[in-house]
């Protein structure tokens, strides 16, 4: 029996041809319980698991397929997906959405499914507050994001995504959509600065 991916194209914020893929929930995200994460007060992936009664057990599916299927499977899955979708082919592939990699094994497997996936003409991006991680596999294959300022990730290639309160002049803002935004999956090594909402 094939195994079943299950993941997400596009949201309100992301086009149909970005294919989105969790680890995990918000509701157990390693990086809220390691201290990491500089908004758990006001993460909207928590909000979403709250408001809407779906989310949390499929996101609680994808991160059970995460663990059961290998890099090639994950993959494979996507991509077959995508040739079989006929308005929406995946361009971009998203990771992180909610939640974050629970160990260096995690992040290893994404970096491995990044590089099929871009091997194949997918631009791959994502999210991470796991910077205790060694993130150099991953941003081989992917732009990565990070939310905190540890272990200088940003000088080693990912971007820094920043909450602010109020927007500087001294950074890259984020639009809030990415239908009409790319800076995180274009960009290496900027400071992007998102308003808190």
């Amino acid at each position: 029996m094939k195994t079943v991916i299950e993941f997400t194209k596009g949201n309100k914020k992301l086009p149909k041809t970005t294919y989105i893929l969790n680890v995990g929930s918000a509701h157990d995200c390693p990086s809220d319980k390691l201290g990491l994460c500089e908004v758990s007060d006001k993460c909207y992936a928590k909000k979403a698991e709250i408001q809407y009664p779906d989310v949390l057990p499929f996101r609680k599916r994808q991160r059970n397929v995460f663990n059961r299927c290998n890099a090639e499977t994950i993959a494979s899955g996507l991509l077959d997906s995508s040739k079989r979708s006929r308005k929406n082919k995946m361009l971009h592939f998203r990771f992180s959405e909610a939640g974050d990699f629970r160990s260096q094994k995690d992040c290893d497997k994404m970096a491995d499914i990044c590089r099929i996936l871009s091997a194949n003409g997918v631009k791959c991006y994502g999210y991470t507050a796991r910077t205790d991680l060694d993130l150099t596999g991953l941003l081989l294959f992917a732009s990565v994001n990070v939310s905190n300022d540890l272990n200088s990730w940003k000088a080693k290639g990912a971007n820094r995504f920043k909450a602010v309160e109020k927007y500087t002049k001294k950074n890259l803002r984020c639009a809030g959509s990415c239908k009409i935004c790319d800076i995180c999956s274009r960009f290496k090594g900027k400071t992007v600065e998102v308003e808190i909402h």
